[in-house]
């Protein structure tokens, strides 16, 4: 009996002891620092934190509270309380709103998250954005769109396979709020276009990207930006773009008229080589990314490979980000 109670009393300073534990993480603010907004409305800011122990069950996590530092070109700080939002994965997600009346007549909005461990009266407040940027996140106030903006977004899916038709979807409600996007109608092949409607009255900054499979894959590219113009333009073509940026196909890419021979030359002095040097790339002639190639053993290491007429030409791979997920702006 005596060493059943021990074990409980242990058990029990365990789990107390992980409580009291200070915050892990804090992080994900949203919008990211930069982004532009219009003074026609509050500004929604999230943000989100993790606690082991505490934020993984469902619902608010015990003891932690939020707090919004906010201010306008740099003037006097107004600090708020951050409501709980919801969970996100082992998360939880905090709100604010930064009010209208701090956007009006300023240029810029600046906010800092903080979050206060009650149990040992910790505090975290190096709260970085999605684009891991630190504290303060500024935001930048402009002018509303004066007209409406019809907008063109194309997209060549390059040979990327797709079940159903791709979809543009956004930040701006109009193409989803990153939600539901807006299906896109083929041009022919792998090409794909639709024309949003971006009303007046609205902010002409917007983020998007693209999903295909019938708008419910989404690619790996990072997020597109445009400012559309205050000017009263009223229709703005977007550059076509590729699934996951890569070289453009559907007949509208740039392409090589003739044969060209290209030497590449690379320097290996101070360098141990015993193994010689080979070159890989994005096209057939370059092995299409693939480790195995012909090594070259010249001194001064050179290949020389000639690209076939008609051939888009070559890229460097992009690098992929993960996308933000489907339920958060």
């Amino acid at each position: 009996m005596k060493k059943v109670f021990l074990l409980s009393v242990l058990m029990l300073a365990l789990v107390a002891g992980n409580a009291a534990a200070a915050i892990g993480w804090g992080g994900n603010v949203w919008p990211n620092s930069g982004a532009i907004v219009v003074p026609t409305g509050p500004i929604n800011v999230y943000a989100q934190c993790w606690k082991g122990g505490v934020t993984d069950a469902a619902g608010q996590g015990a003891g932690i509270e939020a707090f919004c530092d906010m201010s306008a070109d740099g003037g006097a700080v107004t600090t708020v309380p951050m409501t709980f939002q919801g969970d996100v994965g082992s998360n939880d997600e905090y709100t604010t709103q930064v009010p209208q009346g701090m956007l009006m007549g300023a240029s810029y909005v600046e906010v800092h998250v903080k979050f206060h461990d009650l149990t040992d009266d910790t505090w975290y407040t190096d709260v970085k954005d999605q684009a891991n940027t630190s504290p303060p996140q500024r935001y930048n106030v402009t002018n509303v769109l004066p007209v409406d903006v019809n907008v063109t977004f194309k997209l060549c899916m390059s040979g990327e396979p797709t079940s159903g038709a791709p979809c543009v979807i956004g930040s701006a409600a109009v193409i989803g709020a990153w939600n539901t996007g807006v299906s896109m109608t083929s041009l022919g092949g792998d090409l794909y276009e639709v024309v949003v409607t971006f009303p007046a009255g609205g902010n002409p900054y917007f983020e998007y990207k693209f999903k295909k499979d019938g708008c419910n894959s989404w690619e790996g590219a990072s997020n597109r930006i445009v400012t559309l113009p205050t000017d009263g333009t009223t229709s703005v073509v977007l550059g076509i773009d590729s699934w996951n940026n890569l070289p453009i196909g559907c007949g509208v890419g740039e392409v090589l008229i003739g044969e060209r021979t290209v030497c590449l030359q690379v320097c290996l002095d101070g360098i141990d080589n015993t193994g010689g040097v080979c070159a890989i790339g994005s096209v057939p002639q370059l092995s299409n990314w693939a480790l195995a190639c012909r090594p070259s053993r010249s001194s001064t290491s050179s290949r020389r490979t000639t690209a076939a007429r008609g051939r888009a030409r070559p890229t460097a791979p992009s690098s992929s980000t993960t996308p933000r997920p489907a339920s958060r702006r």
